[in-house]
């Protein structure tokens, strides 16, 4: 009938393929699969395109297991907007993978799957995924931890369980420079790997507020010297904030600074959160470090 129409008025047969392509649009809309029958010349690259979707997600909807092969007259079921397949997950497959040859996410994967680690997946798994899910991309947030500073944590290859304490300490003194701890500490205190702490977090008198400055013992993976024990000091990750938390409270920047830093190194050591802890209650001889205006609790909630 289009065909008829075409050859004796088309002007009438483009309104009735725009008409049909508006019932396609609002059957998928609905959540209702359309049908799309091969033309000479298409690939399912080309047709998934057209619709919205991913090759691997069309194929699979129709179980097809090579794309490549597909014949002119051969109907598919496109896939509504909410259709959920299930997908059998081959070796070398990631979830991120899986996700975005599915125009899903991660996150749609592990929940619909009940997945609580998403890198504990098995050639042979069969999971439900729901195809074309995946949300408009929105701008990320900037890191409260600068580029160059991110790539200096992330340098070091840490051997598992390696850490099990992250502990919170203050200077002590608002004055404080990088180079002055480092001279103290090693000068002073006879500390043969210099500063003792494996992180310091400036305040903006004499280093930059906020900055988080990576010390050499965290670039080396090598044991603290910031506790009362030695045992302590082997497992134990230091973080000083510069200033005096008796009479003053952190800045802005430096809570910010230190609420990301500790996600950071959990996310990358596995302390748990109950192990963060202030050099006040960890240490074993009396301290009032950090200071009775610290709270880390409440730094690390908000």
């Amino acid at each position: 009938m289009l065909m008829f129409l075409a050859r004796g008025n088309r002007r009438t047969g483009r309104v009735v393929v725009m008409a049909a392509a508006a019932i396609l649009w609002f059957g998928q809309a609905l959540g209702q699969a359309a049908t799309h029958t091969i033309q000479r010349g298409e690939t399912l690259g080309v047709i998934a395109k057209k619709y919205g979707l991913s090759t691997t997600a069309l194929a699979a909807h129709n179980g097809i297991a090579n794309p490549h092969r597909v014949k002119v007259g051969q109907k598919l079921t496109i896939p509504a907007k909410t259709s959920t397949i299930t997908y059998t997950v081959r070796k070398g497959d990631t979830l991120s993978s899986i996700a975005k040859k599915h125009n899903t996410t991660t996150a749609a994967i592990a929940k619909a799957n009940g997945i609580s680690n998403p890198n504990a997946i098995k050639p042979g798994q069969k999971l439900k995924i729901t195809v074309g899910s995946a949300t408009k991309k929105t701008k990320p947030k900037p890191s409260a931890i600068a580029g160059s500073t991110l790539r200096e944590i992330n340098r070091p290859r840490i051997r598992r369980k390696r850490w099990k304490h992250i502990v919170i300490h203050h200077s002590a003194d608002s004055n404080n420079s990088i180079r002055g701890m480092e001279h103290y500490h090693r000068r002073v205190r006879r500390m043969e790997n210099g500063l003792a702490y494996h992180f310091v977090i400036g305040n903006g008198v004499k280093t930059t507020d906020g900055k988080i400055y990576v010390g050499d013992r965290w670039k080396r993976q090598i044991r603290g010297g910031h506790l009362a024990s030695s045992a302590l000091n082997e497992v134990a990750i230091g973080i000083c904030l510069v200033g005096n938390f008796e009479k003053t409270l952190p800045t802005a920047k430096q809570r910010t600074s230190l609420k990301a830093l500790v996600s950071l190194l959990r996310n990358r050591t596995g302390v748990p959160y109950s192990q963060v802890r202030t050099h006040r209650h960890i240490n074993p001889k009396p301290t009032i470090c950090p200071g009775r205006r610290f709270n880390l609790r409440g730094i690390l909630s908000t």
